[in-house]
């Protein structure tokens, strides 16, 4: 076989998601893995439903994914492989649709949508379940076209469905699915606006491409057969097929919008602060699976253990905390000062004055958050107690209720931290053990209430560092 050639090929009718994100990334490793071309054409022949930014924010995304495309219209190849956005080629599909008719393999149809939806009503009632064209126009005669033309009557051009062939699909995923052309009616490859379908176009394009196998979701599986009938009416070699298997939600219904636990479009993680690499590594996890026990992979190690023969037959299920874990473990691993870089970006201004701190306490704040962090936007969550006036919750008040009384205990501490010459660290550290020794206290019922009392709040990271960096006269106003 030649240099592997592989595409995605998205609609501008909506922004990058999970589901096309998985497409992608799946063509691209494939690519990636046998040193061949990953290629994004853009199809947008259906103009009416076309999103203004949607190509602008798929490129974006994807390149903040690290999905990086060798060749798109932004970054042309060879001349010989055409355009890369189908609206660019309507004159080309137009010619090769006559093409056919020319060679008998097409046919005009002057059929009106009142008398397509009329025929299909009356199969359905029928019962008929797989619906299909009636050939109505199949055996017009050079005269009555002409005659039809000449009243300005629009037309499509269809595609006639050769008799009595059955059309074996070798999919990569699958292995053998066979469709009986008895089953599929003929149908349109150019509409009567003078616009290609997408089971016309897309032959075309990857014909053009020299497209070597094709990955997509399994929704297309219905559509290869009549994909492969165009390809042989030019004697053409199909590529090879590979329908991955449907994302579902935690409920097993397909992964959409609508889902309710988990987020939909890359966009939405990217605003969250989940990071792409990790993005990049749990997408990569879904319908296919690498050797071994490992689920942590960087883009490269993904790109060396690739195998095709590794993609699963059973649905993928999105799930949004093994996708959250997976970031949370990235997150972890950035170098502090990587670290500090991302977090800031989400930091809410206009809840925190960061000018009224110096960089140097910034940073040792947020650093005391990152092993506790999931995604970025969580910080938020965390630095109230630093930077505003907080109350003791209902939760926290309960908490102290179950304790032993305090007061004595707090009192101690006050004493030590009031009198203190120098806020250090360990001088910190000696007051506490100092409380304790004084007032029995240990475990739990020293460091609970010390907490809660210097900080108003149950639960964060190091005591120590929490008291240190909030400082002597906050710590103090928070005692009272």
């Amino acid at each position: 076989m030649s240099k592997f050639r592989l595409r995605y090929a998205p609609s501008p009718t909506g922004f990058l998601h999970i589901g096309n994100t998985r497409t992608a990334l799946m063509d691209y490793l494939f690519a990636k893995h046998y040193n061949g071309d990953f290629i994004v054409r853009i199809e947008d022949t259906d103009l009416e439903r076309n999103v203004e930014g949607a190509i602008e924010s798929q490129f974006a995304n994807l390149e903040w994914l690290g999905i990086i495309a060798d060749e798109s219209f932004l970054k042309p190849g060879n001349n010989k492989y055409g355009q890369y956005m189908q609206s660019q080629k309507f004159a080309q599909y137009k010619q090769i649709a006559f093409d056919l008719v020319e060679k008998k393999a097409a046919y005009k149809c002057f059929c009106t949508n009142e008398e397509l939806e009329a025929d299909y009503e009356k199969q359905t009632n029928l019962g008929i379940v797989a619906t299909k064209y009636n050939q109505k126009c199949l055996n017009l005669s050079l005269e009555q076209i002409s005659k039809l033309e000449s009243e300005g009557k629009k037309f499509s051009i269809r595609f006639k469905v050769p008799k009595n062939e059955v059309y074996t699909i070798k999919d990569l995923v699958r292995g053998e699915v066979s469709f009986d052309s008895k089953e599929l009616g003929d149908f349109v490859i150019l509409k009567s606006n003078g616009i290609a379908t997408y089971n016309f176009a897309v032959v075309i394009d990857d014909h053009d491409m020299e497209i070597t196998h094709v990955v997509r979701g399994e929704e297309h599986i219905s559509n290869t057969p009549r994909q492969m009938m165009i390809y042989d009416a030019f004697n053409w070699s199909y590529p090879l097929f590979c329908h991955l298997t449907l994302i579902v939600d935690s409920t097993g219904k397909k992964l959409s919008k609508r889902s309710g636990n988990a987020l939909f479009f890359i966009e939405e993680y990217k605003n969250k602060g989940y990071l792409p690499e990790a993005i990049f590594n749990y997408i990569a996890l879904l319908g296919w699976s690498p050797v071994g026990e490992k689920e942590i992979l960087s883009k490269k190690e993904l790109i060396e253990m690739f195998d095709e023969k590794r993609f699963t037959k059973a649905p993928s299920t999105f799930d949004m905390v093994k996708m959250t874990w997976i970031n949370s473990q990235y997150m972890k691993k950035l170098a502090d000062e990587e670290y500090l870089g991302f977090i800031k970006k989400f930091i809410d201004e206009k809840r925190f004055n960061l000018n009224s701190k110096s960089a140097e306490w910034i940073n040792q704040v947020l650093l005391l958050f990152k092993k506790e962090l999931e995604f970025g936007i969580q910080i938020n969550d965390h630095l109230d107690l630093f930077f505003n006036d907080i109350e003791i919750d209902e939760e926290t008040k309960i908490q102290l209720l179950e304790l032993a009384d305090h007061s004595y205990l707090i009192k101690t501490f006050k004493d030590k931290i009031s009198t203190m010459d120098s806020w250090t660290i360990e001088n910190i550290k000696s007051a506490i053990k100092e409380t304790g020794a004084e007032t029995g206290a240990k475990g739990k019922e020293l460091f609970m209430p010390i907490r809660i009392f210097s900080s108003k709040s149950q639960h964060g990271p190091s005591l120590v560092d929490v008291i240190y960096l909030l400082g002597k006269d906050k710590v103090l106003k928070n005692i009272g």
